[in-house]
């Protein structure tokens, strides 16, 4: 997991290159104007953009990708994000092809809670399982979830 300011996300392209095609995105786009839902960009990536009106409570389930990483932003609002050890966690649910994900029943071990608000940014490898959209402050989130392709 890496996570932090939006104005240095460029400076993490050497992690993976797709990272520039989101932050060439962000300078030319604002996401406070774009409508709801999918938004294809270059290079295989993507963007979900989506409201919650009652972001849900930490307890549920994990979830992790195989061949997505998710870019995730808080446009309005505020909610915390969990992120564990994939070793750490049990109860491997199926595995959904077509959308890229599974979940995890729970995770043991150390759990590191980041507290997203507009300005920030949470990138999740798929080694990276995590927990998005626990309630923070706010009743209403609205968010852009990048999904990225990578390669294991």
């Amino acid at each position: 997991m890496i996570c932090d300011k939006l104005t240095m996300l460029r400076s993490y392209a050497s992690y993976n290159e797709k990272l520039a095609i989101v932050a060439d995105f962000l300078e030319s786009h604002e996401l406070e104007s774009l409508p709801l839902g999918r938004h294809e960009l270059e290079g295989g990536v993507f963007l979900n953009l989506g409201e919650a009106y009652e972001p849900y409570a930490a307890g549920d389930k994990w979830e992790a990708h195989r061949r997505y990483a998710d870019l995730q932003i808080v446009v309005e609002g505020d909610e915390c994000m969990d992120c564990a050890a994939l070793c750490d966690c049990i109860g491997e649910g199926e595995y959904h092809e077509e959308d890229d994900y599974l979940f995890y029943d729970k995770c043991e071990g150390s759990i590191t809670t980041v507290k997203a608000y507009p300005g920030t940014f949470a990138y999740f490898a798929p080694t990276d399982p995590h927990r998005p959209g626990i309630r923070y402050k706010s009743d209403r989130v609205r968010k852009a979830v990048f999904k990225i392709p990578c390669s294991l």
